[in-house]
């Protein structure tokens, strides 16, 4: 039952996404406006106030601002989605629709394999059951073909659908900004999608909300699910002002309806019985440390007896913005707070949610000050009945 309702979530979300982004403002004092350099955009706030939103700059020779324009601007790949981080040694910024990445050797924006990650990343099922996004072909469909025939035969996929395929593009330029296919064209009943490594492309079959028109075609918006399956950096979700400086007091957050205590999960320190961490267990025996490298938070989902428990989904909540994740086959969780080591104090709050969204657990409250004093935090959910 809680997948089905994590399915029906998924759609609607999808549902939103696919309906066209109208052209921004440009008026300071309004929603968005120009500021030196760039622009400032708080239509992607979550609600922090007026204040706060997210910067598009051309600052530090990095030219976000100036291929966010030439790639077709709001909409073409939606409303800034994220501050500047760094992704596998490049500077990235998200957009609703896809994580840009500043390619210094070649002066412009390329767009990050989104898909191609949260697949290594153990995501699939996760993408199919939140948003309908398809897994990925089985590693057999490009074996014994040349690079050549790989490409050929993944560009074929397009054929079942002539609209999706008009979308998707030809030419050398498609295939940089999209990535290859990476799934069939697959009917998942209200629409019809195609996975890429850089994008998702969707026509709908039949009438959906906001107005939306059987045959209308366009791209999810995949910058979004990487921010809720975490792949953006929580830090970088944080809203920041015109001036560049993050929020530093928390902003209004999401209320999910309480389950009526006693919860059916109750928050723990490691080291209080049942124990699942230690050994050979990824979870250390502490309840925090200094970590200068990517600074996260994990633990284990379990039963009464210690048992990891799989398949639940937890949210985090901060500063106005949410991430989700669900537990792995051992119960294990993991939330990315940052890769930069921000010397800012942030606050966090994790809890376990029921497939409707509700909250089932107490709530969790990571205090950030210092990656060198605390960049890891463990704990665990347990069951309590």
């Amino acid at each position: 039952m809680r997948r089905s309702v994590l399915a029906l979530v998924g759609l609607m979300a999808l549902l939103i996404a696919a309906t066209f982004i109208p052209g921004a403002s440009a008026q300071v004092g309004g929603p968005d406006y120009d500021i030196p350099g760039g622009h400032f955009y708080t239509q992607t706030n979550a609600g922090a106030g007026p204040n706060f939103g997210y910067r598009i700059t051309d600052e530090g020779g990095i030219g976000f601002w100036s291929e966010f324009k030439r790639l077709g601007g709001v909409n073409a790949l939606g409303y800034p989605a994220s501050r500047r981080f760094t992704l596998d040694g490049f500077v990235v910024q998200a957009t609703q629709k896809v994580i840009m990445q500043w390619r210094p050797e070649v002066g412009q924006v390329y767009f990050v394999n989104v898909f191609d990650k949260l697949h290594d990343q153990g995501k699939d099922g996760a993408l199919q059951q939140q948003f309908g996004i398809p897994p990925q072909l089985d590693p057999s469909f490009d074996a014994g073909k040349t690079p050549d025939q790989i490409q050929a035969a993944r560009l074929a996929l397009l054929n079942a659908d002539p609209a999706i395929a008009a979308r998707y593009g030809t030419g050398p330029s498609a295939i940089l900004y999209n990535g290859l296919p990476t799934s069939q064209i697959t009917n998942a009943g209200p629409f019809s999608i195609i996975r890429a490594q850089r994008v998702a492309i969707q026509k709908w079959n039949t009438a959906g909300p906001g107005g939306i028109t059987p045959g209308t075609v366009s791209v999810v918006n995949g910058g979004d699910v990487a921010k809720t399956l975490g792949l953006v950096s929580s830090d970088a979700q944080i809203t920041e002002t015109s001036t560049g400086q993050p929020a530093a007091t928390p902003t209004p957050a999401f209320t999910p309806t309480p389950t009526p205590a006693p919860y059916v999960f109750l928050s723990k320190g490691v080291n209080t019985p049942p124990i699942n961490c230690g050994g050979s267990n990824r979870v250390p025996c502490v309840d925090s440390a200094p970590n200068t490298g990517t600074q996260y938070v994990q633990g284990h989902v379990m039963d009464k007896s210690g048992n990891g428990l799989s398949g639940f989904v937890l949210n985090m909540d901060f500063y106005g913005n949410r991430l989700t994740t669900g537990t792995e086959g051992d119960g294990l969780f993991t939330f990315i707070l940052s890769s930069d080591c921000p010397i800012q104090h942030r606050e966090y709050t994790i809890y376990v949610v029921d497939g409707s969204g509700n909250q089932v657990s107490d709530k969790k409250t990571v205090v950030y000050d210092n990656c060198n004093t605390a960049g890891e935090f463990h704990f665990d959910f347990v069951k309590q009945v």
